[in-house]
């Protein structure tokens, strides 16, 4: 932990902000931003951005928060704020889209699960050998955290439900989104064999272009003085790639 981040701050502050809204002012908030199961019917497109916002109570909005103070700073320092933000709101639509597909009618879903869900699979993504505590006790792999999440959502969601009243749907529909999202920045060629696949084209080969120039001293110790101010979570892609090189003796 090096600090929150800016946007998993502004984050924090609107998710209880709205929630303090509706439980001390007592606007009906959660009526209005709650997303419907059959919400096409309705036309109801501006709650699928607006449903991660509002929580059914203090212990929900507490678990959703946690992980994503806990979590998000390192992910947004990895990827940067813009795409932390595409991150956290395609996993929370995309996930409140996977819900409603099953859901029963008459159901509602709310809560930043789906989005928070997600920020957890793009960890997973970016640091599979990180170590968590699962429960504050328990050490784990991210991966193995990650991976045992999914197995359990999917069995509550194709299943009858041990726990019911659960988006689980929309966790696992986000966590995938998230996992998927994060892999397509740590390996942009996975995501470029993939585009070339589909459209028939033959597998792209390595480029024959000459070395860039080698890594001056300036720049390597320019990300070593970044590292020791703000640790390793605050390198961005491309640094962590020269200082890769820097470190295997390539230019």
């Amino acid at each position: 932990m090096m600090g929150i981040s800016p946007s998993v701050k502004f984050l924090l502050i609107l998710n209880v902000a709205v929630f303090l809204i509706e439980a001390l002012l007592r606007v009906p908030l959660s009526g209005w931003f709650a997303l419907p199961a059959l919400w096409w019917q309705s036309l109801s497109f501006g709650q699928l951005f607006t449903y991660m916002f509002v929580h059914g109570g203090y212990m929900h909005l507490f678990v959703n928060m946690l992980g994503l103070f806990f979590i998000g700073p390192t992910v947004e320092r990895t990827i940067g704020s813009y795409r932390f933000f595409v991150l956290y709101y395609v996993s929370g639509i995309l996930g409140g889209l996977g819900w409603s597909l099953l859901a029963q009618d008459g159901t509602y879903c709310v809560g930043a699960s789906g989005a928070v869900m997600g920020i957890l699979g793009a960890f997973g993504a970016l640091y599979p050998q990180a170590k968590l505590l699962l429960w504050f006790v328990i050490p784990c792999r991210a991966w193995m955290l990650v991976l045992g999440l999914a197995i359990w959502e999917l069995h509550e969601t194709i299943t009858t439900p041990l726990i019911g009243g659960i988006a689980n749907a929309a966790h696992l529909i986000g966590g995938i989104a998230g996992f998927s999202y994060a892999l397509s920045l740590k390996h942009p060629h996975l995501l470029a064999g993939l585009k070339a696949s589909l459209r028939g084209k033959a597998k792209p080969k390595p480029s024959s272009a000459p070395r860039p120039d080698r890594l001056t001293k300036e720049q390597v110790d320019a990300i070593l003085d970044k590292i020791g101010k703000e640790g390793m979570g605050a390198l961005t892609l491309r640094e962590r790639e020269l200082l890769k090189r820097a470190t295997r003796g390539q230019g």
